[in-house]
């Protein structure tokens, strides 16, 4: 059992449309935009809310964790840059003598 593509398009084209039409019609209607304003200020007042309690119960919140994410990927990009540098630095620095400090002091205890 097959169904037309085509008529599957068509369905699919027309709900659109209605849902369209519908959406600006309750976008002209001023209760039903007062209302969303109403529903965008509650929703607001509630992650307000929701923020404060989790800070009290010192659970870290979302901006929290993306701050400590940034922070971290700044931390990670800085040890990078500086085992780069400390293999670039090995590489052109002279060989090292053997007997540095250590010997030096074996042969002044000894």
């Amino acid at each position: 059992m097959t169904i037309d593509r085509g008529l599957l398009g068509r369905i699919r084209t027309r709900g659109e449309e209605v849902l369209t039409q519908v959406s600006a019609e309750l976008m002209s209607n001023p209760r039903f935009m007062k209302a969303m304003e109403g529903a965008m200020r509650g929703k607001e007042k509630l992650e307000e809310g929701v923020g404060h309690a989790l800070k009290q119960m010192y659970v870290p919140t979302r901006s929290d964790l993306k701050r400590a994410l940034s922070r971290i990927e700044s931390l990670e990009r800085e040890v990078v840059a500086l085992k780069a540098k400390a293999k670039a630095k090995a590489r052109t620095a002279p060989p090292r003598k053997p007997g540095g400090r250590k010997a030096k002091a074996a042969r002044a205890a000894g």
